[in-house]
């Protein structure tokens, strides 16, 4: 084996003093770096990450509900037609949610139309989203439910939660 790629770099949880071979990464980090160690997994200092999440804190919205995948929500969504602006609602299964909590946080909503099933992804954190209502809570035991798009019939639907939704959950 080459060790032409391989760099001490020291990982959270990793055996300290191991080399680890990520190919162009490693070397891309020790020469920019002009350092043969590496602490933490994050290349940026830090105080470039306070400055970069204090310039994004502005357009993080605070006030979003807590949206799991299974829910059934209705997204308004802020259209613009020529110089006139509308309201348009998209209802539909929550599939995925990816992200997090970062700026740009996704959610996949699935609806079928006419029996035709269409998907929008809407950026959580979008100042085109004028709200999201959570109508009901499904009852799921998987993180992204892509399965949902081969299913039909009985079996597309899922079961609902007993839990109720609280009044902060339901709009935001």
């Amino acid at each position: 084996m080459v060790e032409r790629y391989s760099y001490k770099v020291e990982v959270p949880g990793s055996i300290p003093g191991m080399p680890i071979r990520r190919g162009r990464l490693a070397q891309w980090l020790a020469r920019s770096l002009d350092v043969r160690k590496v602490i933490g997994s994050n290349p940026i200092p830090p105080i470039m990450v306070t400055r970069i999440e204090t310039f994004l804190k502005p357009f993080l919205r605070e006030a979003l509900p807590d949206i799991r995948p299974g829910d059934t929500v209705c997204i308004y969504q802020k259209i613009k037609e020529g110089n006139k602006e509308k309201i348009q609602a998209f209802e539909g299964q929550v599939l995925a949610r990816k992200h997090g909590k970062e700026i740009g946080a996704t959610i996949t909503v699935r609806r079928e139309i006419s029996g035709i099933g269409t998907e929008k992804i809407f950026p959580l954190h979008s100042p085109i989203i004028e709200k999201i209502k959570i109508l009901k809570r499904g009852r799921v035991r998987r993180a992204k439910l892509y399965y949902l798009r081969k299913a039909k019939g009985k079996g597309a639907r899922l079961k609902s939660s007993e839990k109720e939704i609280g009044p902060g959950d339901r709009e935001k």
